[in-house]
């Protein structure tokens, strides 16, 4: 399995943090038996995200992520599990007001596309538990503290 980072935008996060992501995506594709499965993540702006949350969710607003599961049906073809998408500005502005290390912040984040990509949600008060107590075990292995 791949991580396949699009950025457009200057580095602003530590040179190790791109290994770090694709150990942190690999080792939960594994445990899902995903692992020979690739995705695609785009880092962009906020006119970008307002874009994508309008058009996919008819929501007008920016927001920290957005994940897009490949249609079941062509993952055997492409290999992709599917796409996820963070907003750095807005990724930014969150680790600011929330006083954490922007490099586990992303780490947090893309945990929680990957699992969104492999169908969890956070719809209702359950399925969110589930949800945030898988993030927080792996992120328990790249000693990153309970993000919530």
């Amino acid at each position: 399995m791949s991580l396949n980072v699009i950025k457009e935008h200057p580095d602003k996060f530590s040179k190790g943090l791109l290994n770090k992501l694709s150990l942190l995506s690999n080792q939960i594709l594994h445990d899902y038996e995903k692992h020979d499965l690739e995705i695609n993540l785009k880092l962009i702006s906020s006119e970008e995200m307002i874009i994508l949350n309008e058009t996919f969710r008819q929501k007008s607003a920016d927001t920290n992520l957005l994940a897009f599961p490949a249609d079941p049906a062509s993952i055997n073809f492409t290999k992709e599990l599917g796409d996820i998408a963070i907003c750095i500005p807005f990724m930014e502005s969150e680790a600011s007001a929330l006083d954490i290390d922007l490099d586990n912040h992303m780490m947090h984040l893309v945990a929680h596309g990957v699992l969104h990509l492999l169908g969890f949600d956070h719809i209702n008060e359950k399925d969110a538990n589930l949800m945030e107590s898988h993030e927080i075990n792996y992120l328990k292995n790249f000693n990153i503290a309970n993000p919530y």
